[in-house]
């Protein structure tokens, strides 16, 4: 019989689930509203090896067990001057709040579920897990500008627009730019696994 464990892994760990983790990518966002194409996978592979060096860099997946197959996954890290959506998102928030929302970050930046393990509240169980136990004062994140389900869950969990609608360079679909001050408090009904330190 099927059963679902959420579990922290490390960088190195990451890697070593980098195609199953892109193929939950690909099958999760395939269709309505996201459209990704296989062009969108391939440069979200491209960018794994880097986000997983950077600072604070924390990850945790959904494992279909009992044969250990990656059926969810969200990661993120401490967004920071450089990165291409800090610099990006810090021109549009302006000085006063770009202090306030992201001098002490952390930055969610991804969250999916596979299709055949969405129903479960499997999106929920990785987000609280990610999110809880954080060192850091405030959590960003980007998600299109539709009534998605991982925006109906955002919401659900304290998360805010900090900027609607929001255009990235280079993309026509509409984002929204969200806040949430930490620390998260997660629902007690939800069993989290161990902090990964």
């Amino acid at each position: 019989m099927e059963t679902i464990s959420i579990s922290f892994i490390d960088a190195q760990q990451y890697l070593a689930l980098q195609d199953q983790i892109v193929d939950v990518y690909r099958q999760a966002f395939a269709d309505a509203p996201y459209y990704r194409t296989e062009a969108d996978v391939i440069g979200f592979a491209q960018f794994i090896p880097r986000h997983v060096q950077r600072a604070d860099f924390r990850a945790a997946v959904a494992l279909s067990l009992p044969e250990n197959r990656v059926v969810g996954m969200a990661y993120g890290y401490r967004s920071g001057p450089g990165q291409w959506w800090y610099d990006v998102v810090s021109q549009a928030l302006g000085p006063s709040r770009t202090a306030e929302w992201l001098a002490d970050a952390f930055q969610l930046v991804e969250l999916a579920v596979h299709p055949d393990a969405q129903g479960r509240r499997l999106g929920s169980r990785l987000h609280d897990s990610l999110l809880t136990g954080l060192p850091h004062r405030r959590a960003v994140l980007s998600t299109m500008q539709a009534e998605t389900v991982a925006y109906r869950l955002y919401l659900r969990r304290g998360w805010f627009s900090l900027i609607e609608p929001f255009t990235f360079p280079g993309v026509s679909r509409p984002y929204r730019i969200m806040g949430l001050r930490l620390p998260f408090k997660p629902p007690p009904s939800h069993d989290l696994p161990a902090s990964p330190g």
